[in-house]
């Protein structure tokens, strides 16, 4: 029997599969009622909680400690500088600069040296780090310390030069261990120690079998609070989350219409406890629990009960993802935006998008307007501009494209002039959205290119 594939409604029925109680057979089961690009992001994609990503491997694991601190070696800096000495110099002051710090420190630092020197040239920036370099030298002097501890100085007889940290180190650890002493204690175990207490203060069997759970579950992740890192290591990118198990068309016919109420009410800026006020009125108004019948009996109803609790469940899951929207919260929480992108959707030329995104700019400019929510705007701006161009020309469009592609030379002159702004407003062409005039006019352009070829042409 061949594998039926499935038409996938949400992003959940392509990353979690069923559950059939074999772990292999829901596997099994799952993969073979995909189809071939679900079953691609189902392989490719893992999922953790509610975020899906994806394992981004290098064919070489490196360190995570050499892969940070890529950014500052020589080499990264002789590509990017191009000048042996003005990379060295770099290197000499940025060694100077993170001496106590770690990798991450080191990758943070010379990304903004990189930058500045993008910005302002090599010159004054490699200047201010050999300054701060040697304000840094000034504030940590390097001193040589002497022994003056006469159990070293008899554990090491016979030197007297100057001492370095690490003889001294081993100084002391020779000391620790004179004369066979040995030093050990019990590690200090603050789970037992919590499990003892819960034991001796009279817990119940349930917590205490509760608190068990809870420690083994820890068990997985440490070994006595020590943190295990591995010694190579995969990037994950997150690629988005989990959509929920219901959506929309999974309400009931008479409760589907409060899916679009709560979207509209949530980006025209109602408060959430007013939308769940409108929304429980009309849940008791559509699935009424208690009343009277046609006949005047009383009945009381379970199932709308139920039918209630779905709705909201459902409702709540859309809720959650209306806020973790960008754009949809964006809607909510700034009028300007809203103003701005609901202008630009429901323009039909090009010329009023054009108008919009100059007021947004200006609404930018005076703070009304916050830079992430105009980055938006620009995108819809540009959206908007590709789907009124694609669009097909109109009636009036094709006749004057038609005009243009039969017009003699004189004709394309007078076209010309009369496209051309305000010599005749009474021209058809004016009536035209910007985008439709602009095709007009690169098909006349090309057609004044094309007539003294055909010209040349005919002559001959």
């Amino acid at each position: 029997m061949l594998p039926v594939t499935i038409l996938n409604r949400s992003n959940r029925s392509i990353f979690i599969p069923r559950d059939t109680g074999s772990p292999h057979d829901s596997l099994m089961d799952h993969i073979s009622n995909l189809g071939q690009i679900a079953r691609l992001d189902f392989e490719r994609g893992a999922v953790a909680g509610e975020v899906i990503y994806t394992v981004e491997g290098d064919s070489t694991p490196t360190s995570q400690q050499d892969e940070e601190a890529r950014i500052a070696t020589l080499a990264y800096a002789l590509k990017k500088l191009g000048n042996r000495e003005d990379a060295a110099e770099f290197m000499r002051c940025l060694n100077a600069i993170c001496e106590e710090g770690d990798a991450r420190y080191r990758q943070v630092a010379a990304s903004y040296y990189y930058k500045e020197i993008a910005e302002r040239d090599a010159g004054p920036a490699l200047k201010e780090m050999a300054l701060i370099a040697m304000q840094l030298a000034s504030l940590n002097p390097v001193t040589e310390e002497v022994e003056s501890d006469p159990e070293a100085i008899y554990a090491l007889s016979g030197e007297s030069k100057p001492r370095s940290l690490f003889d001294l180190e081993v100084a002391a650890v020779k000391r620790m261990i004179r004369g066979r002493r040995k030093s050990a204690c019990f590690a200090h175990d603050e789970w037992t120690e919590w499990l003892n207490d819960l034991e001796a203060n009279g817990a119940s069997l349930k917590e205490l079998d509760d608190a068990f759970a809870q420690v083994e579950a820890l068990d997985q992740y440490d070994e006595g609070g020590a943190i295990i890192v591995m010694s190579a290591h995969d990037r994950t990118i997150a690629c988005g989350r989990v959509d929920h198990e219901f959506a929309a068309e999974d309400l009931p016919a008479r409760a589907r219409h409060l899916a679009g109420q709560m979207r509209s009410d949530y980006m025209s800026g109602v408060g959430i406890d007013e939308i769940w006020d409108d929304i429980n009125a009309q849940l008791e108004i559509v699935f009424p629990v208690s009343g009277r019948t046609p006949e005047g009996g009383r009945f009381f109803s379970w199932a709308n009960i139920e039918l209630q609790r779905f709705v909201r469940e459902a409702l709540e899951a859309m809720l959650e993802d209306f806020q973790s929207d960008f754009h949809l919260s964006a809607m909510r929480r700034n009028r300007a935006y809203r103003c701005f992108y609901k202008m630009i959707r429901e323009a039909d030329d090009t010329k009023v998008v054009g108008q919009a995104m100059k007021d947004a700019y200006a609404a930018r400019r005076s703070g009304e307007l916050p830079l992430k929510h105009f980055t938006a705007l620009k995108t819809a701006a540009a959206l908007q501009r590709e789907r009124l161009e694609s669009q097909p020309p109109s009636g009036l469009a094709s006749q004057l494209l038609k005009e243009i592609a039969t017009a003699s030379e004189a004709k394309l002159r007078y076209l010309s002039w009369a496209f051309y702004g305000k010599n005749l407003p009474a021209h058809p062409i004016h009536t035209l959205p910007a985008q439709a005039a602009s095709v007009l006019w690169n098909a006349l352009n090309a057609r004044k290119r094309e007539a003294p070829c055909h010209l040349k042409q005919k002559a001959a």
